[in-house]
């Protein structure tokens, strides 16, 4: 077997359905429905449902942009290689380094997040009956056994995994919601929720937006599988634009049942962070027991979402590894099931070892905030700061692309106003992370790490622009991913690599 062979994935074996896994897995929409809408009412009130359905318009356009990107240039590194295509290099390795720190960011928050919340759910249920504060280590140790397993064989597994978690989730999100929807909830059906007005004036609308488009990060992230699919020239556009499209509508219905359900005329127990909304419409309609379960299903649905951030950020690390910028052992595939099973069992380690530091840094204390709470806040906040960076960074990079390599497919409206309408719905999206950061010293540093990390990055290519020029020439660059693949049966629920096997 070749060296090369050692650090190349399989190729041809994903469906759309897996690629559309993929993204849904990263959006984590249970999680984004329970956790996020309360910082929406808080500025749009019950008009949450239009600022979702605003937020979701502009994350269309930036679903379109990347799908172009995706369905011309498949390569495992995603932004990291559009960037590089569109800019060079060195801007090239700024995309990848910046979006890997947001990815693995994400993957180590949701891990320790999942960890604490099953603790919870466990005393919840009565499972656990003594205080256990370091429990959730143990849970998390437990966790990153199981990701590995799913990650270590056929990507097919991780990406099918990911799809019936979500759905599972989904499906008794959608019904609780159609209850509440059906019965009218606390007094009838109304068009307040759509209307500009019940959040206060275009303010407080254009402010929820801002927290409305946070629900749909992470949809890109079926790029990174790009070489691994079968036809991404078709399946990238269906999973990237479908995934947002899909998110959008789902949101706006649920969100429209959790604004009649809590009464548009007083939004306020919906505008409360503290207390994720999907739990309070539980305990509304249904009780204790029902509270019980939709914390379950936001668990198994964050699940999903630390599977499909392993995936994005093992695959990135993967491709700047393969071009020589970050260690090459990271870009080392497995002999017989092609996956990065180095990368990620170094995102698997260090999420431990960072959970431990965290641990160790926020000990338990009567009234004290969990050291898991702490991390999961601490390490989305930075990574959303980053991800949200890139998004503009992408845009940006799409209008210089596609102007330069599209020719005659070149349209002004498409390839133009589109990424512009990214570019403001991200950069809003940006502007409110930075903004409306809580009064709380730790994360009042989040700006500045991410900072941090954009100028460490720039001071390292500058280091290998002097000292390995040659290895910078080939940054970005994946030869067999350049050029598209001759097209390959791609139908819905179709295993292409059946008939080879």
């Amino acid at each position: 077997m070749s060296a090369e062979s050692h650090n190349q994935l399989k190729k041809n074996v994903l469906s759309t359905w897996d690629v559309i896994s993929q993204s849904l897995a990263f959006l984590g929409p249970v999680m984004s429905m329970a956790f996020l809408t309360g910082y929406i009412a808080t500025a749009a009130g019950a008009a949450v449902p239009l600022a979702v359905l605003l937020g979701g318009l502009t994350m269309i356009a930036l679903g379109y942009v990347v799908s172009q990107f995706a369905s011309r240039i498949h390569a495992a590194g995603a932004i990291y290689n559009y960037a590089a295509k569109a800019f060079g290099p060195e801007t090239g390795f700024m995309g990848g380094w910046v979006y890997l720190f947001a990815t693995l960011l994400l993957t180590l928050a949701i891990i320790a997040g999942v960890a604490g919340w099953t603790t919870e759910f466990l005393a919840m249920v009565g499972i656990l009956t003594q205080p256990a504060p370091y429990l959730w280590l143990g849970v998390a140790v437990v966790e990153c056994i199981v990701l590995f397993l799913l990650s270590y064989f056929d990507i097919r597994i991780s990406t099918r995994t990911q799809l019936w978690l979500v759905f599972g989730s989904v499906t008794l999100v959608v019904l609780l919601s159609a209850f509440v929807f059906i019965k009218g909830g606390a007094a009838g059906h109304s068009l307040t929720p759509f209307s500009p007005d019940a959040a206060g004036g275009l303010e407080g609308l254009a402010f929820g937006m801002i927290f409305a488009i946070l629900m749909y990060t992470g949809f890109e992230s079926a790029a990174v599988l790009a070489e691994e699919t079968a036809n991404p020239r078709r399946s990238m556009p269906i999973a990237i634009v479908g995934t947002v499209a899909a998110a959008v509508l789902l949101y706006t219905f649920v969100t429209y049942s959790y604004s009649i359900g809590f009464g548009v005329a007083d939004p306020s127990p919906w505008a409360d962070p503290a207390t994720p909304a999907l739990f309070s419409i539980a305990g509304i309609y249904g009780g204790d027991w029902l509270v019980a379960l939709v914390f379950l299903a936001a668990i198994v649905d964050g699940f999903a979402v630390a599977l499909g951030c392993l995936t994005t950020s093992a695959r990135v690390a993967f491709a700047i590894a393969r071009d020589g910028a970050l260690p090459r052992i990271l870009s080392r595939t497995h002999p017989e099931h092609k996956t990065p099973h180095i990368a990620n069992t170094t995102v698997l380690g260090l999420a431990l070892l960072v959970a431990a530091a965290f641990a160790v840094s926020f000990p338990p204390a009567e009234g004290a905030t969990t050291a898991y709470t702490v991390e999961f806040g601490y390490l989305a906040g930075i990574g959303a700061i980053s991800i949200e960076v890139i998004y503009v960074f992408v845009s940006l990079a799409a209008i210089v692309w596609f102007r330069r390599e599209l020719k005659q497919e070149y349209s002004v409206v498409k390839h133009l106003l589109v990424p512009i309408v990214a570019i403001a719905g991200a950069g809003a999206a940006l502007y409110g992370s930075v903004k409306f950061i809580p009064e709380d010293p730790l994360l009042q540093t989040m700006p500045y790490v991410a900072l941090a990390w954009i100028v460490l990055g720039l001071l390292y290519i500058l280091v290998l622009r002097f000292t390995k020029p040659a290895l910078v020439a080939q940054i970005g660059r994946d030869l067999s991913a350049m050029e598209a693949p001759e097209p390959v049966d791609v139908r819905f629920g179709h295993d292409p690599a059946a008939g080879s096997q």
